[in-house]
């Protein structure tokens, strides 16, 4: 897998924070105080680090406030509102802060607290500045971190497509139903040539849909449905009465977008483990529909859940973990995948932000 720069200590938003606000006031003490020791006689160098020293703490405990009220209002999206967020709350803290530099005056000599109200326009200006450039600077931190996550979310999605790459053909080309689909077509050719040219076409469809499409591209919810009823319709006419399929879509929901074959595993399943586990015939149903604002595909079939472990690696757990772990990655925090009995129905349900 592909790996992306990255400080380790800036995966952690809340130590990443703290390390740099340490170091960066820590900095920011020594050069004004390095700054001003030109123009300060030999006696007076302790005054100015009290003075320095002060000045620094206040800033340092008045950007974590401002931290503070940057988290808070975090959701702001545009620029615009950003920065007049910035300008507010530097100008408002920058009024605050010569009175924060002055107390820590106070508690260091016990002397009067006292404020130059002459000085104190040009101060507030000149801290509010200062201030300005601190947010800008938390901002840029923070707009990268996120940039950072989502490049190297993206890149492993990338990597977790390529590794899925031979399960994907796996479940495009599955080694049994091909088998079958090839054998039922022998068998038709003498006994029912129509039946043996309609799973030929069925079955061509399938395959230009399978080796045609890739797993990591968008395609609309309407085109992957129509591959699945290739692969059914082969399958019906294998199964004939023992196999019963019906669709349900709302037409809002076929236009969606979702990655190609993300529902085929699960249908698959529902095919491969409800005749084994259904006495009479097996009925199947596909819906999709939108709710919120997110589509909701479920694919539900007759039959009993098999919550029983396998330890070969293979059967449902395979197409279950697959499903899973492709939304996690192409849609994490705007996405979920259940399953579960529902009376003599087991559904599998994905719901995704579209």
């Amino acid at each position: 897998m592909m790996k992306v720069f990255s400080l380790d200590k800036l995966k952690n938003p809340l130590s990443s924070f703290w390390v740099l606000q340490l170091i960066g006031w820590t900095l920011y003490g020594v050069l004004i105080y390095i700054t001003f020791l030109t123009v300060v006689p030999p006696s007076g160098r302790f005054a100015l680090l009290q003075v320095k020293i002060s000045r620094t703490v206040a800033g340092f405990l008045l950007t974590s406030l401002m931290r503070l009220i940057y988290k808070h209002a975090g959701s702001a999206r545009s620029v615009p509102a950003i920065a007049l967020l910035i300008v507010i709350t530097s100008f408002a803290f920058g009024s605050l802060w010569p009175f924060g530099e002055e107390t820590g005056l106070w508690l260091m000599n016990r002397g009067r607290f006292s404020i130059d109200w002459t000085r104190y326009p040009v101060e507030v200006l000149d801290y509010s500045f200062t201030l300005i450039g601190w947010s800008a600077l938390y901002f840029g931190i923070k707009y990268w971190r996120q940039w950072q996550s989502e490049h190297e979310r993206t890149l492993q999605a990338e990597a977790l497509a390529n590794h899925a790459q031979l399960d994907m053909l796996r479940y495009q080309l599955n080694p049994h139903f091909l088998f079958n689909a090839l054998n039922s077509i022998r068998a038709s050719i003498d006994e029912d040539s129509q039946r043996a040219k309609r799973m030929v076409t069925e079955f061509s469809e399938f395959l230009r849909y399978s080796l045609l499409n890739d797993n990591s591209a968008l395609v609309e919810l309407r085109q992957e449905i129509e591959a699945i009823k290739n692969y059914l319709a082969i399958e019906k006419i294998r199964f004939e009465d023992k196999l019963d399929v019906t669709y349900d879509f709302e037409p809002a929901a076929e236009k969606c977008q979702l990655p190609g074959f993300l529902i085929h595993p699960l249908v698959e399943n529902a095919v491969k483990h409800g005749m084994t586990n259904n006495s009479g015939p097996l009925k199947i149903c596909i819906a999709a529909r939108m709710r919120d604002g997110r589509l909701v595909v479920e694919i539900a079939n007759t039959g009993r859940l098999d919550t029983r472990p396998q330890t070969n690696g293979g059967g449902t757990h395979i197409g279950l973990r697959n499903v899973r772990e492709r939304l996690a990655k192409l849609y994490p925090h705007k996405s979920s995948f259940s399953l579960r009995q529902d009376g003599a129905w087991i559904r599998a349900t994905i719901e995704m932000e579209v």
